[in-house]
């Protein structure tokens, strides 16, 4: 949760709620549709056996498939300059993203709806101090397994780096962040360099991740990526121009784990919906409207 979720907090928006402590339920009757179906969405990664078993296939596959990631010719990474032969001669890493990919954020998501709370930056920046996020499922195991058979682990995320007025620090995420990756015994989490935050370098100040991942590709070969997003592989629109050209990507160096709360698929739904002059209250309710809209009755032949 972290530039992906600007439009999660529309999904959450409770007009008229007065304010509800944290751990108290909302007034069921007066949540709108949309904030039900987020709580259907938490559950389902918080309870159901079917999420740990599909996040578990996906790095269980992948362990699988680390040799072949070694000895297969090619790059996970798009941005991987230069020759095959120029790879081979470089150490091999793996870039994965953090947030619901790494790190199970549904805790934070789980305080909110409860509040009859919006997303919104202090709030989360609060979480991300904490330092309390779990474990995906599969996805330590995973880690682990790839740190012993010798490849460097890089964390990209779209976490913030930005300064906050109650801590000396000039990137409090990512302090808090590498200490929650500590807490969980991930691989290379003592390594600052290892985890690569939005804005932590002037050039990498931009949501999308291609800059970050050149960086990592211009010193290793990248072998495999994961994500909860299709930006956490290449930017959305140029998948959707190439999609033919990397699809059989998946399951072989990209790893996709699901994600039924927010993502840049709701924004590519939604955008256009809101302008700056609407009020929380009418952009609510057009994104509303437009998520109904969407749905679809029949199947297309």
């Amino acid at each position: 949760m972290n530039a992906k979720a600007c439009f999660r907090s529309l999904t959450l928006f409770v007009a008229g709620l007065s304010s509800i402590a944290v751990g108290a339920l909302p007034d069921l009757a007066s949540l709108p549709t949309i904030a039900r179906e987020q709580v259907s969405a938490t559950l389902w990664i918080q309870r159901a056996e079917e999420y740990r078993i599909a996040t578990e296939s996906v790095f269980r596959l992948a362990i699988e498939r680390l040799p072949a990631m070694v000895s297969d010719p090619g790059s996970a990474a798009i941005e991987q300059a230069g020759s095959s032969d120029t790879w081979s001669k470089l150490n091999t890493a793996i870039i994965v993203d953090l947030d619901e990919t790494i790190l199970d954020n549904s805790y934070y998501q789980a305080r909110q709806i409860r509040a009859g709370a919006e997303y919104d930056e202090s709030s989360w920046q609060l979480w991300m101090q904490e330092a309390a996020a779990t474990a995906v499922p599969g996805a330590a195991e995973f880690l682990q397994a790839a740190s012993r058979a010798g490849h460097r682990v890089f964390y990209i995320t779209n976490r913030a780096c930005a300064p906050l007025p109650s801590i000396d620090d000039p990137c409090p995420a990512k302090t808090a962040t590498r200490k929650n990756l500590q807490r969980l015994g991930l691989p290379d989490a003592d390594d600052p360099d290892a985890l690569m935050l939005r804005g932590s370098h002037p050039e990498w100040r931009s949501s999308d991740k291609t800059s970050r991942r050149a960086w990592v590709a211009s010193r290793y070969r990248v072998i495999a990526l994961f994500g909860d997003d299709l930006n956490d592989f290449m930017p959305r629109a140029d998948y959707a121009k190439r999609r033919d050209d990397f699809a059989d990507f998946f399951g072989r160096r990209w790893f996709l784990l699901p994600n039924p709360i927010y993502g840049s698929w709701e924004r590519a739904l939604l955008g256009g919906v809101c302008t700056p002059s609407m009020t929380a209250a009418q952009c609510a309710i057009e994104t509303t409207e437009r998520r109904y809209g969407l749905l679809e009755t029949e199947g297309q032949p």
